[in-house]
């Protein structure tokens, strides 16, 4: 390798001396803009190419020597994650409030992106950040419902006791009413009592899991492994849909998350959007986006990239194999954590 980079500056050298002694002028700054090295040598404007235009901590494209996307299920109900939902300061309120100050935003017609902007899932086959991949509000809100509490139509059997309950309610107040009055009644009060309701992060079980989007890659000019988060989605829990199954209600940008931390929790207020430590419950100088970074957190791998960008659970969900979807995720995060590794003596 040596050998190769010193008779590249020869040669450098050489030509740069033949075409001065010549009289031709060569910019050397475009002599080695043309050289391919088998180096990867960065280039002399390769400092304002960044390896991720959705990262908090850019580095150069060039210093990236392995990278590798994964997405991974961050559960609250984990011991090591409960800090993340505690009673005082939820992590999931504060990306709702984030986004609900969008929507606001939106429909005062303000110019300026206010609170953190939402997108559409994973599921629903976007991938990218763009314009069109922003959620409409009526989307968002029903994305958000708890459909196990849709109670369908109205059943037309229960009319006529209906009916007699209304005439007897509040002293006879709706009595005199006729049926088709009564009948609006009914079915306005239907409506309304019995469409799905809306998820509440202060109920326990409502919105207990994130899914992050992450790049995990290795800086060459540091010598280090690094974590670069790219999104986070909401997830609905099963308990939340009618077949039983998870499903993605939102997906945000981690730089707009971590901005409208930093905003709640810098404008002189520290009790909302901090990480809550149960060994110095005082203490509330760790907000979440810092919490972040410094992954106090515990996750499993749900899905990294392959060439037919299918999950855990498809790759490895089969009869022949004696260990679970769990301990397979492990096995991989220790295989990537071992290449980082030999990365580092490499």
């Amino acid at each position: 390798m040596r050998i190769r980079i010193a008779t590249l500056l020869m040669l450098f050298a050489v030509t740069l001396v033949s075409a001065q002694e010549e009289g031709t002028g060569v910019d050397p700054a475009k002599f080695l803009e043309t050289i391919e090295s088998t180096t990867k040598v960065a280039g002399l404007n390769s400092a304002r190419k960044r390896n991720n235009e959705f990262s908090i901590r850019p580095i150069r494209d060039e210093d990236v020597m392995f990278s590798i996307r994964l997405w991974s299920k961050m559960n609250f109900n984990e011991k090591q994650n409960s800090n993340w939902n505690a009673k005082e300061s939820r992590v999931t309120k504060i990306i709702l409030e984030g986004i609900e100050a969008y929507y606001s935003a939106q429909n005062e017609a303000l110019d300026q992106v206010v609170g953190i902007t939402p997108y559409v899932t994973f599921e629903a086959g976007s991938k990218s950040f763009d314009e069109d991949a922003i959620l409409l509000e009526e989307d968002y809100r029903n994305n958000l419902k708890d459909f196990s509490t849709d109670q369908g139509n109205y059943d037309e059997n229960l009319r006529p006791s209906d009916r007699a309950e209304l005439k007897l309610r509040n002293g006879g107040q709706f009595n005199g009413y006729s049926d088709a009055r009564l009948d609006s009644i009914i079915d306005t009060e239907f409506a309304r009592n019995s469409s799905a309701k809306a998820l509440d992060p202060t109920n326990k079980g409502d919105l207990d899991v994130l899914l992050l989007e992450e790049d995990l890659l290795f800086d060459r000019n540091q010598s280090l492994a690094k974590w670069d988060i790219v999104s986070i989605t909401l997830i609905a829990p099963p308990k939340a849909s009618v077949d039983g199954s998870e499903r993605e209600i939102v997906r945000i940008k981690f730089q707009e998350f971590k901005a409208y931390v930093d905003k709640v929790y810098g404008d002189s207020n520290k009790d909302a959007a901090y990480w809550y430590n149960d060994r110095n419950p005082r203490n509330k100088e760790l907000s979440f986006s810092h919490a972040f970074d410094l992954r106090l957190f515990s996750t499993y791998i749900t899905k990294f990239q392959n060439i037919g960008d299918d999950n855990i659970q498809t790759l490895y969900g089969k009869a022949d194999y004696d260990y679970s979807i769990i301990e397979q995720a492990m096995k991989k995060r220790f295989e990537l954590l071992e290449k980082m590794h030999n990365l580092w003596e490499y």
